[in-house]
């Protein structure tokens, strides 16, 4: 992982089940990984708040992927969280969400209570919400991914 902002390639996933796979690595790899759009207004302020607190992540900008596949990316997160939006942010392979919960779990601890391993709280106060996404908010993961880009300063 380098910096903690290093640059990461992957190849195109030719189906949603490899854009999912691709999906379940990169989570499973990286300590927080955050699924972005350059031109995201709210990915930028995420992200910016993740450095201010100097959390290292890797991120990925779903429009600017060479190989094309960010759509079908898009819709593999969507189906393994319910959300749809960008940002889609994971720390220690647990959902966080979009930019709101995100700011939100970092002003009131629980971001870094689950990048510590202390996810219990924060699980049950995610299911209680009640969440799209079927069964945990953990992703599993079988192999690990290459990087994918520096996140932005």
């Amino acid at each position: 992982m380098g910096n903690g902002f290093s640059s990461q390639s992957s190849t195109m996933p030719a189906t949603s089940k490899a854009a999912t796979e691709l999906v379940k690595q990169l989570i499973a790899k990286n300590r927080v990984m955050v699924f972005a759009k350059s031109y995201c207004p709210y990915c930028h302020r995420a992200e910016a708040a993740l450095k201010e607190r100097n959390i290292k992540f890797e991120a990925m900008d779903l429009d600017t992927r060479k190989e094309g596949d960010g759509n079908v990316i898009q819709e593999s997160l969507l189906a393994l969280t319910g959300q749809r939006t960008v940002p889609n942010i994971f720390a220690n392979g647990h959902h966080i969400g979009g930019c709101s919960e995100t700011l939100d779990a970092l002003a009131n601890g629980k971001f870094v209570e689950l990048l510590e391993g202390k996810p219990g709280k924060f699980a049950a106060e995610k299911s209680d919400k009640g969440s799209a996404k079927k069964g945990s908010d953990e992703i599993p993961a079988d192999e690990t991914p290459t990087p994918i880009r520096e996140a932005r300063m």
